[in-house]
């Protein structure tokens, strides 16, 4: 890891911002990461280290490959649920949450709910779309936000993916305004055929640094939801490039470069499968993983049944189980029909809004990360340490 990275961090971020980092983010982060090692080694009831929390499913933009199905009138997380969410974890050390959509700054009282739980870190997946400069100062004062901005290709290739010509400017201005309010800003990228040489390149990082981003979270591309575009998802060669970029540029890079993909010792890994994180939906389903919209049972209106969803219901352990016996990578790219069977056999509510099930029946098997044959491990010490006890398997893959 280039120390310019942590340093451009240390002078762009605000002092609020800085302390929710490292007491909000770093400290209370690892305590949820023991916490929920200690759970499984002990044998006490089962709660992930971070939940993944999708409070709407409304939003301006319709992208190729989104698995979010916008309804009339809109799903969304109640204040009450949300509230009783985090509650629970906290009781369990978890503090940290990824924030989704749909797009999130659509949630009126989202800013409201930041400021109610201090404590906590909240990683806010947004298009930038809404993302002003007045909305910034106000995530900055709280700092307890991280805005996390989707850009899915430079102009071109941001339009077209994601139907409209405006949307690579507005992500631009979002970036511009998180970083003058002194906000820990990342930039998310959803690694496709058709955004591979843009994004994946020194170039392109560049470009981020100079408008002040302080990291980047890189994923592959998996083809979900009513037009999943299985064509633009990467070929092996392509994965085996990309991971290679990654573990290169970890070390001169001048922002963070973060993935969930990879252990230490380049290891493919699913974060479902080791139970360290699950997802909300905006129905309030409680599912294995946002793309992956089956579900067991959903929050009631006070949400006061999400540990007995996760602990008695035995539909995710099975689930984390099936998928950790079959691959180190993902289930629904390398083998949808299985996953299909799963979900038939075991009787699952499908909470997609649309009908999930006909789509993994359709579904074209490509390549995931899980590549045994050519692991590439980590070459940035403090990186590997990071990924030791942050995203290690919790002995999910034996």
């Amino acid at each position: 890891m280039n120390p310019v990275a942590l340093y451009r961090i240390a002078r762009g971020c605000s002092w609020p911002v800085l302390r929710r980092i490292v007491v909000n983010f770093a400290w209370r982060g690892a305590g949820a990461v023991r916490a929920f090692e200690k759970r499984l080694q002990t044998g006490a009831p089962f709660f992930p280290a971070f939940l993944m929390l999708s409070i709407t499913n409304q939003c301006q933009l319709r992208c190729r490959g989104c698995w979010v199905q916008p309804t009339t009138p809109p799903q969304q997380l109640s204040r009450q649920q949300l509230d009783a969410l985090v509650e629970q974890a906290n009781q369990q050390r978890s503090y940290f949450f990824g924030i989704l959509g749909g797009e999130p700054l659509l949630y009126q009282d989202l800013l409201n709910f930041f400021a109610t739980h201090p404590k906590c870190y909240f990683q806010l997946y947004t298009n930038g779309i809404a993302l002003t400069h007045e909305t910034a100062a106000k995530l900055a004062r709280l700092g307890n936000v991280t805005p996390i901005i989707s850009i899915e290709g430079l102009q071109e290739e941001s339009a077209r993916r994601r139907g409209r010509e405006d949307v690579f400017q507005r992500a631009i201005s979002a970036l511009e305004a998180s970083v003058q309010a002194g906000l820990f800003t990342g930039v998310a990228a959803s690694i496709t055929k058709q955004n591979f040489a843009e994004l994946v390149s020194t170039d392109y990082l560049d470009l981020l640094v100079r408008r002040g981003v302080h990291y980047i979270w890189y994923y592959i591309y998996r083809p979900a939801g009513a037009h999943p575009e299985p064509e633009n998802a990467l070929d092996r060669e392509q994965i085996k490039i990309l991971r290679q970029f990654i573990v290169d540029q970890r070390r001169s890079a001048k922002l963070l470069i973060i993935d969930a993909s990879w252990d230490h010792q380049g290891n493919a890994l699913c974060p479902g499968a080791t139970g360290i994180s699950h997802h909300i939906a905006p129905s309030g389903a409680v599912e294995f993983c946002p793309p992956m919209q089956f579900c067991s049972g959903s929050l009631n209106a006070t949400a006061d049944n999400l540990k007995t969803i996760l602990q008695e219901d035995d539909f995710l352990r099975q689930l984390r189980t099936f998928i950790a016996d079959r691959t180190r990578g993902c289930i629904l790219l390398e083998d949808p029909a299985a996953l299909a069977d799963f979900m038939r056999q075991h009787g699952a509510i499908d909470s997609s809004n649309r009908d999930a099930l006909t789509e993994l029946d359709q579904a074209t098997v490509l390549p995931g990360h899980n590549d045994p044959d050519g692991i590439i491990p980590e070459k940035s010490w403090l990186y590997r340490l990071a990924k030791k006890y942050y995203f290690c398997g919790f002995g999910a893959y034996g």
